[in-house]
């Protein structure tokens, strides 16, 4: 499902070149579960950017579904909308600051992703509701974020990441 090889990330300034990651290669199969952890700094947040399709590598090779994604070479808007087909139902993320739209209440936040995949009426609120219910928050589908708990921003923002099945 998911191949690296040999991937670096290095941000340049006028004055300052930070390698934010040096050579990392990993294999993830499909139904693997992995934890990457480290001190804070490391790398963790800019390989999961370039995982998720955010950002891409310095050198390296990223391959998704036997695809190489890491180095897109078509025009910046051909190559937009190839990376935003390719996150549509595969990929589900979950931002460290949740990024939950504020004027979207609980529901509305959860079904976006399957408003994007064109999902029938019925497909939506059956997905909705159940991925709801098990975390715990369908108490609150009327609440927008600002009037939840950090805790129940994490679970609605758990559920979006969800709720259309992504494979990653």
């Amino acid at each position: 499902m998911i191949k690296i090889e040999h991937l670096s990330k290095v941000f340049r300034t006028e004055e300052v070149e930070t390698t934010a990651l040096n050579d990392v290669s990993l294999h993830v199969k499909q139904g693997e579960f992995v934890a990457i952890m480290g001190p804070s700094g490391c790398g963790k947040s800019t390989l999961l950017n370039i995982i998720g399709l955010l950002d891409n590598p310095t050198s390296g090779d990223y391959y998704f579904n036997g695809q190489e994604v890491g180095h897109l070479k078509e025009k910046q808007h051909t190559r937009v909308r190839k990376l935003t087909a390719l996150r549509k139902g595969n990929l589900g993320f979950i931002f460290q600051s949740f990024n939950l739209i504020d004027e979207l209440n609980v529901y509305e936040n959860v079904e976006l992703p399957l408003i994007y995949l064109k999902k029938k009426a019925s497909e939506k609120k059956e997905r909705v509701s159940s991925i709801l219910d098990r975390m715990n928050i369908s108490h609150r589908v009327k609440h927008f974020p600002q009037q939840l708990s950090g805790g129940q921003q994490q679970r609605v923002a758990i559920a979006r990441a969800v709720v259309a099945g992504p494979k990653l």
